[in-house]
């Protein structure tokens, strides 16, 4: 048996053990493996369904993983009292004055325990559990009695009632694991179709933990790491539950630094137990178990945490965002340097400011003059006033205001020009007068270039940005190569058995496209670069 286990690994043996224990039960066996990874962490469990879904059963069993073991089993009720947990007073202890509980055959001498609606029991008896849980150690006449417990698993169909004074035993319960009927149509035809499945199962003794190896276990998980990927993915975890709880007030999440660090513990765990020194992206998935407190927010929960398994579960992706920036900065300044951003109008220069001129439609000089004929006015428009709402008056060459008229680009590039009604009948040099303002013409300012037009750029510049888009690949080029050697290892580590395969996938897919995301931007710098030797520089070559 010894040689057996040293010759076996971890993984395989927990496997196996998890295989046992699912023998003749259909979609429990992520509940076993969970659970299973919970009770060697030495964490209680919190099993969260309907009645009939085979909690104590799954209890039951978990007990065979370890030899030499002791039950304890009992259905919470209203009326419960200390005595049916945690066993009746000594009567010839209390003629001696001893308050001394007999406390054989009940949880403080029992390895697991299952205490099925735990929520309806009283006080007295959760108070006592809180401090069994803490501190493994039970107070019995005046005297700490350790308690051998390994795991307690509590089971109901609701989550604490508010208001009852119970979130410090509920925070206790690490694991929460939803226990459902099963959904697959096949999976209850092989239920109704098969025999008696018992709870008291045969698990060979070469694949049972000792007592003197669960006492091992804690020293073993303390030794495992946490890898970078992990802490980005708890740390985004983290942020989406403020901003959960921001969002959705009446069903907020609350995760003491307390379980937080259990919850690692956990992790660690699954680690330990795949033979790995180090935490790695698959095993945070775990915390979908963990962090829910309430049938209101646990979808949430699970929505948080697959997006940030998603999100961070490759390597380098800090430094693929910060190329990213990079590289579009890159971009803007070639799009700057080599075209125009903005449509450029053809303007001249009037006393140091920039203006476009106007030409109107044909007006009469006089029409009081024998010699009257037509003419034409050019106006002088400030460039600045375009798109804006203001009403002003343009000026002709010399830089002299034409009060005659009015402007107005009404927020857009088209100019409308207003006249003094008593010019279109009268004749351009009729004196001024106050009367009100027509609608003339509108016009358009000459563009000289338009936007997206190539520039001509000094070649200086132009060495300088291809010099810029060449390092810009080469960094990319190495974040890929970098990241290929890390996912090939995640790869091979992603066989979890604490997580079931399709949502192992999710860890598979996120780098998948990770890599594609990588390769696009390879892409993206290599057609950049090659645009960029491809403009024009001017001809003079002066810059």
């Amino acid at each position: 048996m010894d040689q057996y286990q040293s010759n076996t690994s971890m993984k395989k043996r927990v496997t196996d053990l998890i295989n046992v224990c699912s023998d003749g039960l259909y979609e429990r066996e992520e509940i076993i493996a969970i659970s299973l990874l919970s009770a060697i962490s030495g964490q209680s469990i919190f099993l969260y369904g309907l009645p009939g879904t085979a909690k104590s059963l799954i209890a039951r069993r978990l007990s065979h993983v370890f030899r030499d073991t002791t039950h304890f089993e009992y259905l919470m009720q209203n009326f419960s009292t200390p005595e049916d947990v945690f066993g009746p007073v000594s009567i010839q202890e209390l003629k001696k004055d001893n308050y001394i509980r007999k406390t054989d055959g009940y949880l403080p001498t029992a390895d697991f325990a299952f205490l099925d609606e735990i929520w309806k029991s009283s006080p007295a008896i959760l108070n006592t559990l809180l401090t069994i849980i803490n501190e493994r150690i039970f107070r019995n006449g005046g005297k700490d009695a350790k308690v051998p417990l390994k795991a307690l698993i509590a089971a109901s169909n609701e989550t604490p009632p508010p208001g009852q004074g119970l979130e410090a035993l509920y925070d206790r319960f690490v694991m929460r694991i939803v226990v459902d009927p099963m959904k697959e149509r096949e999976n209850f035809e092989k239920l109704l179709d098969g025999g008696f499945v018992s709870a008291d199962i045969e698990v060979p003794e070469m694949l049972q933990f000792s007592n003197d190896e669960w006492e091992q276990f804690p020293n073993d998980i303390y030794r495992i790491t946490i890898s970078k990927e992990v802490f980005a993915i708890i740390n985004s975890i983290r942020s989406s539950i403020d901003q959960f709880n921001k969002d959705n007030p009446e069903v907020e999440v609350y995760v003491s630094d307390r379980r937080w660090q259990k919850i690692a513990f956990i992790l660690k765990a699954s680690a330990f137990l795949c033979d790995r020194t180090e935490v790695i992206p698959v095993d945070t998935l775990i915390l979908r178990h963990c962090l829910w407190t309430l049938e209101g927010n646990r979808e949430g929960i699970d929505d948080i945490v697959v997006r940030s398994v998603k999100q961070f579960s490759c390597t380098n992706y800090e430094e693929s965002n910060n190329w990213l920036l990079d590289h579009k900065d890159i971009e803007n300044r070639v799009s700057e340097t080599f075209f125009y951003s903005e449509d450029v109008f053809d303007t001249k220069e009037i006393d140091g400011n920039e203006y476009f001129s106007i030409s109107s439609p044909e007006i009469k000089t006089d029409s009081n003059s024998l010699q009257a004929s037509k003419i034409e006015i050019r106006f002088y428009v400030p460039i600045e006033s375009i798109g804006t709402f203001d009403t002003f008056v343009p000026i002709d060459i010399n830089g002299n205001p034409q009060p005659r008229v009015e402007c107005n680009f009404n927020g857009s590039n088209l100019c409308e020009v207003k006249i003094q009604d008593k010019l279109l009948k009268n004749g351009w040099e009729y004196p001024l007068s106050s009367t009100s303002y027509v609608e003339w013409f509108e016009a358009k300012p000459d563009i000289k270039y338009e936007k997206t037009t190539q520039k001509s750029v000094c070649p200086k510049v132009k060495d300088s940005l291809i010099n810029e888009c060449e390092n810009s690949l080469s960094l990319i080029e190495k974040l890929i190569n970098d990241t290929i050697p890390y996912v090939d290892a995640q790869r091979k580590l992603n066989e979890v058995p604490f997580v079931p395969i399709d949502k192992r996938k999710i860890v598979l897919d996120a780098f998948e496209a990770f890599l594609n995301d990588l390769e696009n931007h390879k892409l993206n710098a290599e057609h950049l670069l090659e645009k960029v030797q491809s403009y024009a520089v001017s001809e003079s070559g002066n810059c």
